[in-house]
């Protein structure tokens, strides 16, 4: 047979899939980190005895384990594929219901519930509640993918997002949006829920952000937290490690990750700046216009409206790793080593090991809250839904 370029190209391409989808096959397993001894959930089976027996996805030796489809087989496409199927999909996968409740200062917190409560009637199912990440909403694929799952057979789980303010369409009332440690607005959102649905059981999900700062919330709350569990997804522990890693002159920082996340903020703020403007802090217009980076965004106008020195003092005090030894409800953290967004170097592993309501799952691949095993399916959810399945089963309101 005579050489057929095209044919060649096409066995080294298939050649090349096939070993790339082995290699990634044997070290697709998740990879569990925490104390020598883990808690026991309200004096029955220990934590990590939960998660061995109701959470295959986490701990079954056949099934915990993530590979990425081939056709998004990078950490970069992993991560950014959210952001074209939100961009040019506009997925709508669940219903809503928004309420709309008032902080003492007169901040707007916006709660979409799902399903509807013309579809879930009022009753005592356990709720979960989720945060989204930054400058996000409800309208997240990664949130509303987790949705589907959560109330859906054979959980059925009453979900509530919580969106911060000026996030997701909710109005900014006040000349404060939020932050990445504004931990005050969660914690009325989570009494508010608590109150309406005083005989129902609540587990929270943060996601990148979110997850910054309900892991901070947690720690805080420590054995007065009115959680039942806590899942953090994608979560960056040290926000100034964070800053910096998506700041490093590499290819995708500059034209993805960085502009990206960059415009997000910025969108927020353009959509808020008059809002803003009436607060007793005047922010320099003219410096703000040449803004290039997160952290300058975060310098300028963050540190300034929530009355920080400056970014570097922001940071230091909203990384939730320091809040993690006082965490005393069962807490799941899912990360991905691959993440481009959170540096794997940062995650607190002397915490997972010493604290006994911690537990990591770490998986090779996922990017920054990825985890696409299709075009249309995430791992993500399956883990998450019988972690909080799991807590349900063993908690009493």
């Amino acid at each position: 047979m005579p050489y057929n370029p095209l044919l060649a190209t096409s066995a080294i391409a298939v050649g090349a899939a096939v070993m790339y989808r082995k290699n990634t096959i044997d070290s697709s397993g998740v990879s569990l980190l925490h104390a020598p001894q883990t808690a026991r959930v309200e004096g029955e089976k220990t934590l990590l005895e939960i998660i061995t027996a109701e959470c295959p996805s986490l701990a079954d030796p056949e099934k915990a384990r993530f590979v990425p489809t081939p056709m998004l087989p990078t950490a970069d496409f992993q991560t950014c594929y959210n952001a074209i199927r939100e961009r040019f999909g506009k997925l709508k996968i669940v219903k809503y219901e928004r309420e709309l409740i008032t902080t003492e200062d007169g901040g707007t917190i916006g709660l979409d519930w799902s399903p509807p409560f013309t579809q879930m009637p009022e009753d005592d199912r356990p709720i979960v509640v989720l945060s989204h990440g930054l400058s996000g909403g409800s309208q997240e694929t990664y949130v509303q993918t987790a949705i589907k799952t959560l109330t859906s057979a054979p959980y059925n789980f009453r979900t509530v997002v919580v969106n911060f303010r000026g996030c997701a369409g909710v109005k900014l009332t006040t000349h404060m949006l939020y932050n990445g440690g504004f931990t005050s607005d969660y914690g009325i959102a989570v009494e508010y829920i608590k109150g309406r649905f005083p005989q129902s059981k609540l587990v929270a999900i943060g996601y990148s952000l979110g997850a910054n700062l309900i892991t901070k919330y947690v720690g805080e709350q420590g054995e007065a937290c009115p959680l039942k569990a806590a899942i953090s997804v994608g979560n960056p522990y040290d926000l100034a490690a964070s800053s910096d890693a998506i700041e490093q002159p590499t290819f995708r920082n500059k034209y993805v990750y960085s502009p990206a996340m960059l415009e997000g903020l910025m969108r927020l703020y353009r959509r808020h700046s008059k809002m803003m403007a009436t607060g007793p802090v005047k922010l320099d217009a003219e410096a703000i216009a040449k803004i290039k980076s997160i952290r300058e965004f975060d310098e300028l106008i963050t540190s300034r409206v929530f009355g920080y020195k400056n970014s570097t003092d922001y940071y230091q005090q909203n990384s939730s790793a320091q809040f993690m030894p006082n965490i005393s409800i069962p807490f799941l953290a899912i990360t991905a080593l691959d993440d481009p967004v959170c540096p794997d170097s940062y995650i607190p592993r002397k915490t997972f090991r010493s604290n006994p309501h911690l537990i990591l799952a770490l998986t090779q691949y996922g990017g920054h809250l990825g985890y696409h095993e299709s075009l249309s399916q995430s791992w993500l959810p399956r883990p998450i839904a019988e972690f909080c399945s799991a807590i349900f089963n063993h908690t009493t309101v």
